[in-house]
């Protein structure tokens, strides 16, 4: 390829990349927060359960200037219905203002991250939550699987879950039933006593 036809396609590659701007930034929600702006979202957009991805929060002042430092003064507690998790914030390498902490989401659906400590003299306690702030929910891979399906690690978890239960069920079975026959056992064996002795008797009478 000659000079003319690499810079065409470093241009076009150029332009393809300012068209998906947009959709990169709207997978993002953003508000002000005292003097600064947190922009907020999943690191890995869209996201899917069971593959790694992370919270992504960006901080700039007001004249969209990168705010630094951010990791050593704020954490992230990230929750998912009736469970949640404190996680340390670290830069992005390359990226000023731009933090992130790390974890695999392991069950699709909604989830909140929470920022708390403070940025200079600002306390910081806010909360910003996937399909209401700005930003996707994370996604199951049921339907995007091919050419085989593969269990999630939540349906592995179901599954060990349910044959435990059912295990202890019949473990609780079987000792009913064996106190059962051994309640039996020992009827039936009063119950012979109980003839050999009317048998004594009787012979004894006829004696």
């Amino acid at each position: 390829m000659n000079f003319a036809g690499r810079s065409g396609l470093a241009a076009l590659c150029a332009v393809a990349a300012l068209l998906l701007l947009p959709s990169i930034v709207s997978a993002h929600g953003g508000r002000d927060v005292g003097e600064y702006h947190f922009t907020v979202g999943f690191f890995v957009e869209p996201g899917f359960e069971g593959q790694k991805n992370g919270v992504d929060l960006r901080v700039a002042t007001g004249d969209e200037e990168p705010v630094e430092g951010v990791q050593d003064t704020l954490q992230v507690e990230v929750t998912q219905g009736d469970q949640s998790i404190t996680l340390p914030l670290r830069t992005v390498f390359g990226t000023p203002g731009r933090y992130t902490a790390d974890f695999f989401p392991t069950v699709s659906g909604q989830y909140t991250f929470r920022f708390f400590g403070n940025i200079g003299d600002l306390a910081v306690d806010e909360a910003f939550t996937s399909e209401v702030d700005g930003f996707g929910n994370i996604l199951p891979t049921e339907e995007l699987q091919f050419p085989q399906r593969v269990a999630s690690g939540r349906e592995l978890q179901n599954a060990v879950n349910g044959a435990t239960t059912a295990a202890a069920d019949a473990d609780d079975a079987a000792s009913s039933a064996g106190m059962r026959a051994n309640i039996a056992l020992v009827l039936g064996g009063l119950g012979l006593v109980a003839g050999g002795g009317a048998l004594a008797a009787s012979l004894r009478k006829r004696a």
